[in-house]
């Protein structure tokens, strides 16, 4: 085993769950990652055979300032490939690939498509399906801890306990230091905002599509101190404008911008807000940066150093396929140095008392972190980091943009269906209503043909999103939101289109309302 990645081999993750690495990784060095890419006028709809897209690109992964050269999925995989036009192969991961990914996911063992209990899992935006090395780490690890003792587990793990450290800094290209572990995302967006201090006046400028918890954090701390909150406008696309964002900074007839932070991924869409742009503007500004990544980390490639932010956000259940009950938080360490950022409470693992009078911050990104966590799950959280460079990043986002390109137009297809999703680029989540159903009755019809999918309350979850858009396009207060990710296969597709065609058929014949 002396080739197997040692994230997935050390005392967590099973020989036999790290398997298929070895056997793929065993041969050359990595080769440059051949993928497909978009063309102009994205995939042609084929109605109910598979997309294809046109053009080939060879692209190899960057490396960073951090980042370090881990395997690419030409290593992952037996063999890299070309995806013509003509070809029904998906770009990113060739189909052998995939189809041991998918055999090392408990909740896809052995579906194929011609097996009847098969259930396409397109909730990975809400909380994905682990592979069996994550499942295995946490089972271990609390299994060790039932024998030994949860302190003593610690000490005897310290190794293994900073794994995840290293692992989410080579997928965000910085130091392990400027990572903190928590207890979720939101305890650790929470430790972030909190150590801002505004003051009457200071503007917190955010997304029109921003994310109903940050916002509530928005107002109440504008409720508290007398702090602003705007919302900065969208271009024609649907994304934040980076250019009224430099607008709005320069306004001089208000007060000072004290924070910009944004939601890169929204959660009721496909929308990719333009993070390096904004990025770039506040940059330029010296106004604090904060990114909430908690649905593109895993899904993209997602770099501290490119984008620009001083402060960003994500979880482990969602795209990184890790345990919940766990998140992480980037600090840069540039900015935690010069303004001496702390959380608005910290404890005896974030900071040291010195004297009967004073403390003393822990360095770097740990004075955000609390001792009491789920010592399993940040286990598993290394896990899922190091399986997802493993896989390779660059190419499981061009097979997650495709699939969802694919289920796009799909839907887009059939009458009586409205596909939500806006930005110039978009993600593997896809919004969409079926004209005269309601969106409960959606989800559970196509969860009764094979298919998770989920609800989200637009006009809850992203108000000033749906207060905009339902003025102007008439968007309901909840969509179904299909998210798709990296193992899904091509016939789940189909096979969740053929369910919605056939629900706004049976809405069609039907006498009453009650369809289902």
């Amino acid at each position: 085993d002396e080739h197997a990645p040692s994230g997935l081999t050390s005392r967590f993750g099973t020989r036999a769950g790290a398997g298929m690495f070895v056997s793929a990784v065993s041969s050359a060095p990595a080769r440059p990652l051949v993928v497909s890419t978009l063309g102009s006028s994205g995939p042609r709809r084929a109605p109910w055979g598979r997309c294809h897209h046109p053009g080939d690109q060879v692209v190899t992964a960057r490396a960073g300032k951090y980042l370090a050269r881990t395997r690419d999925v030409s290593a992952f995989s037996s063999h890299s490939r070309t995806v013509s036009a003509q070809q029904t192969q998906a770009p990113g991961l060739d189909e052998e690939t995939v189809t041991r990914l998918r055999a090392d996911t408990p909740g896809l063992e052995g579906f194929v498509e011609r097996t009847s209990e098969a259930v396409a899992h397109f909730n990975n935006a809400g909380s994905s399906l682990p592979p069996k090395p994550v499942l295995d780490a946490q089972l271990e690890y609390l299994e060790r801890e039932a024998v030994a003792g949860g302190y003593e587990t610690v000490e005897e793990r310290a190794e293994d306990l900073q794994r995840p450290y290293i692992a989410i800094a080579a997928l965000l290209n910085c130091d392990p230091s400027e990572i903190a572990i928590g207890q979720s995302a939101t305890s650790m967006w929470q430790a972030a905002f909190g150590c801002f201090d505004f003051r009457p006046g200071d503007r917190i400028l955010t997304a029109r599509a921003e994310y109903a918890s940050n916002a509530i954090a928005y107002l109440q701390a504008a409720e508290r101190t007398g702090a602003v909150v705007e919302f900065v406008p969208c271009d024609e696309r649907g994304q934040l404008d980076a250019l009224e964002l430099e607008r709005t900074i320069a306004d001089e007839t208000k007060g000072p911008v004290r924070l910009v932070s944004v939601t890169h991924v929204p959660t009721s869409g496909g929308l990719v807000n333009p993070a390096s742009a904004i990025g770039a503007v506040t940059s330029r500004h010296g106004i604090p940066y904060l990114l909430d990544a908690c649905q593109s980390v895993g899904q993209m490639p997602v770099d501290v150093e490119e984008i620009g932010c001083d402060l960003l956000v994500g979880t482990g259940r969602k795209y990184l396929r890790g345990p919940r009950g766990v998140g992480f938080l980037y600090a840069r360490e540039e900015f935690v140095e010069r303004t001496n950022a702390q959380p608005a409470m910290l404890d005896l693992h974030g900071a040291r008392w010195d004297s009967m009078g004073t403390y003393v911050p822990a360095p770097g990104a740990k004075r955000f972190e609390q001792y009491e966590v789920s010592f399993a799950a940040k286990v598993g959280l290394g896990v899922a980091a190091e399986y997802a460079l493993a896989v390779g990043v660059e190419g499981a986002w061009e097979r997650i943009k495709w699939l969802a390109e694919c289920a796009r137009r799909r839907l887009e297809a059939i009458d009586g269906v409205t596909v939500w999703d806006v930005g110039e680029e978009k993600c593997g989540i896809i919004s969409f209503s079926v004209d005269g159903v309601d969106s409960g009755d959606v989800r559970r019809w196509l969860g009764e043909h094979g298919c998770n999918v989920w609800t989200s309350k637009v006009a809850i979850n992203t108000r000033a999103e749906y207060e905009a858009r339902e003025e102007s396009e008439d968007m309901p207060e909840e969509v179904i939101r299909a998210s798709v990710h990296y193992f899904n296969a091509e016939w789940e597709v189909d096979k969740l289109c053929a369910a919605v065609e056939g629900l706004w058929i049976a809405s069609l014949k039907a006498d009453t309302g009650e369809i289902l």
